[in-house]
């Protein structure tokens, strides 16, 4: 048994230097081969018996050559191993082969180097799935930077757009309170029937402009600041919406606008802002409504919130109008239709600002638009 021991570890050397996925060489101090394995000869199509004798330097291109001497053999001397080195090796033919290298050198117990055992991976799949991930990442940060310059340009214009918006609409409030302020001044003095027509054309004409611009703000506002602003407080909200109902009831004495208003206690809400929601709901069922039916408006408090409905009879709104609806600069093209098109959609954000949502429901009976605020 004694006596088998070393022939069998022999034969299991023999067996791994040999069949292995690997190359392997043994290289004396001097740089020379002096045994290689089929394996790696067959990589680099020579047999094994023909790479013995070689010198190690012989088989590698002349980068390889160059890095062995001035970087692996230092290396060596200083640390006595080296682990996945990158190398290019020689084929028979002058092609190159590109190889992962790992070194030993084992020494004698004066530790002066006896052999260098080499074991070489071939690299070539390696080095292509380096490259292909190289490419990818080069590609995939070349798509990056057009998509961020993309967004940055949508941006800019986004923001300037809206900037020009706000600028205008806050420019605009000058000269059109001048205009306010001079026919108030005139409409002071004795006036004949014609001059008065005048001033009351160009009295609703500045209230119309007026209009025009809020909600020109009010869009700015809720582009550049995230939504438009809100201050929440105890609120009479009964007198602010039958303040609203009197004066579209006013304005246009001529339709039929019917209050249902139940609010026993205050709501927590901004008033003005939802006085401005109720108007543009009431201003478009007078102007999309049926001429001769009844515009309805109804307001509940309950224990889980409040709710607001505007009620009209007329034609429906057809199906892919409503998808749009509280889009901004979107107007039902009716033909009668006024303004920016921003009603609805400033509507929607002082409903969002408040926590709650704004919706429709349109068919042949009639068209609802519903505000519902949760407490």
């Amino acid at each position: 048994m004694d006596q088998a021991a070393p022939k069998n570890l022999q034969d299991d050397f023999e067996n791994l230097f040999e069949n292995t996925m690997a190359g392997n060489l043994v290289v004396s101090p001097g740089g020379v081969v002096l045994r290689a394995n089929s394996r790696l000869a067959s990589w680099l199509g020579h047999s094994a018996q023909d790479l013995a004798g070689k010198r190690l330097s012989d088989l590698l291109t002349v980068g390889g050559s160059i890095y062995l001497e001035t970087h692996l053999a230092p290396m060596l001397r200083m640390q006595g191993e080296f682990e996945e080195i990158m190398l290019e090796m020689r084929h028979s033919d002058g092609g190159k082969i590109p190889v992962l290298m790992n070194g030993f050198e084992q020494r004698d117990a004066a530790g002066q180097p006896l052999f260098l055992r080499l074991t070489i991976i071939r690299a070539s799949n390696r080095l292509t799935y380096e490259q292909n991930l190289r490419k990818a990442g080069k590609q995939a940060r070349e798509a990056l930077a057009t998509v961020e310059g993309t967004l940055l340009d949508e941006r800019e214009t986004a923001a300037l757009r809206e900037q020009f918006i706000a600028v205008l609409g806050h420019d605009l409030r000058n000269p059109l309170a001048a205009i306010d302020g001079g026919m108030r001044a005139i409409a002071r003095s004795p006036l004949n029937e014609q001059q008065e027509r005048i001033v009351s054309l160009v009295a609703a004409t500045v209230k119309r402009m007026s209009g025009l611009i809020d909600d020109i703000m009010d869009f700015a506002r809720g582009r550049l600041g995230g939504g438009i602003p809100v201050r929440l407080s105890e609120t009479d909200l009964s007198a602010v919406l039958l303040q609203v109902v009197n004066e579209i009831s006013g304005a246009r004495p001529g339709r039929r606008i019917e209050a249902d208003v139940e609010l026993p206690l205050p709501i927590m809400c901004d008033g003005p802002k939802l006085a401005q929601l109720t108007s543009n709901l009431l201003a478009n069922a007078v102007a999309h409504g049926s001429p001769d039916g009844p515009i309805t408006i109804t307001a509940r408090s309950t224990a889980v919130g409040f709710e607001l409905s505007v009620a009209n009879t007329g034609e429906p709104i057809q199906a892919d109008a409503v998808e749009r609806l509280f889009l901004p600069f979107t107007r039902v093209a009716d033909g009668g239709a006024q303004g920016l098109g921003l009603g609805l959609y400033i509507a929607s954000e002082i409903a969002k600002a408040h926590g709650g949502r704004l919706r429709v429901v349109s068919d042949e009976t009639r068209t609802v638009f519903t505000l519902e605020i949760p407490v």
